[in-house]
């Protein structure tokens, strides 16, 4: 679905042409002639702003992607006044003046902008999306199409639309975005890379690999340029960790391609941009004075990301440095309990299981145990099950059979409140009472070390405790899918 804002100045003169009341606010200022429907059957973005009432609100709630560094960007469209702007009047003729119109136009598209993050960020994409639909309008009736405000008012448009799964509308909203941009700030702008950036991720959500990796390649030489352009060290560093995300968002194409070798290279490249800037202090990760700087938790993915394909390739020690790495920035950055932290440490267990470690690995299992028994929702109650079930599993290797079984009554509790709701609650039960008979058959039958010792060397007892196999228990890789840089939105 192409967006025909290419030669609508005239729908955009036409959209003048009724004058409406300043104090009128239910007005609606559109031209008499609504362009006709696509062919397809489906009206475009552009044609919906122009036809009151068209406007699409069924929209997914689920977002494709997380969304990294995705804090609004505002921008102060007013600059100084002077003392007849300060009033809001024209001494010479006591009417409102242009500037004070102005500002108050700024100041409700301010205040709409931030309504439209807030929706974006609680997952509310049909508001969002409507929301920046109307900005987009009331700039196109103000300044036309070719004015740099219309192209961020798109960019907008096209990060709402791929949050919300509706990927031709993003396509045709950001591929507006870029041709303006390039036509209002020039073809080499920074703006025009951020919808580059955008870009890149909406064809690799549409599976069009090939091209998204070319889109970030150009982003890229943007970048590159910024740099070489940059007027001080701050701008430099900044347009290096820019840079940063594109190289990580180009190793997760590859990711997705399965080309595993050429991701973690794009993810190395990336990981030493960042530490060459975050890596100057001696502590960077407690002495960070402003974490909302975006980058850092940029950075926590990039490592991630690189962590997954050591996994996927069995490099067991070099998943685990890199996800303990990762796992420090994290703890800084994000509540203790977050998703992006939980996942990490299912995979460093999952590593210390696949080296044998498993002292290590009880240590991991035990904090994820606790961060997700002190939530109830019934996701974070299904974590803790499969948390302490692999805990348990630890503990049995490790002959730890007095707290294995008492976790085993744990794990017997909550099953038991469980009973009949899902078809693999009988099959755990069962399995919980017959290793809760084999761990309470081996407390019993060494009942402390020394029993166990003597016992032993007297020949006594035979040393069955690898009798017990829990191996049903034994951590499954986790299911690891790359993560995305971008979703800036940026005030139009």
């Amino acid at each position: 679905m192409k967006i025909p804002i290419k030669g609508s100045k005239t729908k955009a003169k036409a959209m003048t042409q009724k004058p409406v009341k300043e104090d009128d606010k239910t007005a609606t200022d559109v031209s008499e002639e609504v362009p006709p429907a696509a062919d397809n059957g489906k009206m475009s973005l552009f044609h919906r702003l122009f036809a009151p009432g068209s406007m699409d609100t069924d929209v997914s709630d689920d977002s494709q992607y997380d969304s990294q560094d995705s804090r609004s960007q505002y921008t102060d469209m007013t600059g100084s006044l002077d003392e007849d702007e300060e009033d809001g009047h024209d001494d010479s003729t006591g009417e409102p003046s242009a500037s004070s119109t102005l500002i108050k136009f700024d100041r409700e598209l301010r205040a709409r902008h931030r309504a439209a993050c807030k929706n974006m960020t609680s997952g509310k994409y049909a508001k969002a999306i409507k929301t920046f639909e109307s900005i987009l309008s009331d700039l196109l009736e103000r300044y036309g199409e070719e004015h740099e405000r219309v192209g961020a008012a798109l960019h907008n448009v096209a990060v709402a639309n791929l949050r919300a799964g509706l990927l031709d509308d993003a396509r045709d909203a950001i591929e507006e975005a870029v041709r303006i941009r390039k036509l209002t700030l020039g073809e080499d702008h920074a703006k025009v890379a951020d919808s580059l950036v955008e870009y890149g991720i909406i064809l690799l959500s549409m599976k069009k690999y090939g091209e998204s990796i070319k889109v970030f390649q150009q982003a890229l030489e943007l970048r590159r340029f910024e740099g070489e352009e940059a007027e001080d060290r701050e701008a430099e560093q900044e347009a290096k960790l820019k840079m940063a995300k594109i190289r990580h968002n180009i190793g997760c194409v590859n990711f997705e391609l399965g080309n595993l070798d050429e991701a973690k290279r794009n993810y190395v490249g990336a990981i030493e941009e960042q530490r060459a800037i975050f890596g100057t202090w001696k502590n960077p990760f407690t002495l960070m004075t402003d974490t909302s700087k975006p980058g850092y938790l940029t950075m926590a993915s990039t490592m991630c990301n690189k962590g997954y394909i050591d996994l996927e390739q069995e490099n067991f020690k070099d998943a685990i440095f890199i996800f303990m790495e990762s796992l420090k920035i994290q703890k800084v950055l994000l509540e203790a309990n977050n998703k992006l932290i939980l996942s990490t440490m299912e995979n460093i267990g999952y590593c210390y299981c696949r080296t044998g470690e498993f002292d290590k690995a009880a240590k991991t299992y035990k904090e994820l145990v606790k961060l997700q028994s002190e939530t109830y929702s019934d996701q974070s109650q299904r974590g803790w099950s499969l948390a302490i079930k692999k805990l348990i599993h630890c503990q049995i290797k490790q002959y730890e059979f007095e707290d294995a079984f008492d976790n085993l009554r744990l794990l017997e509790d909550y099953l038991s409140t469980r009973a009949g709701k899902t078809k693999s609650t009988a099959s755990d039960l069962r399995r919980t009472h017959k290793l809760m008979g084999e761990v309470n058959y081996q407390i019993f039958k060494f009942p402390t070390l020394s029993d166990y010792t003597s016992r032993l060397s007297c020949g006594m007892c035979a040393d069955d405790r690898d009798a017990i196999d829990p191996s049903y228990w034994f951590p499954k890789k986790p299911a690891n899918g790359s993560k995305m840089s971008g979703h800036r939105m940026t005030y139009a």
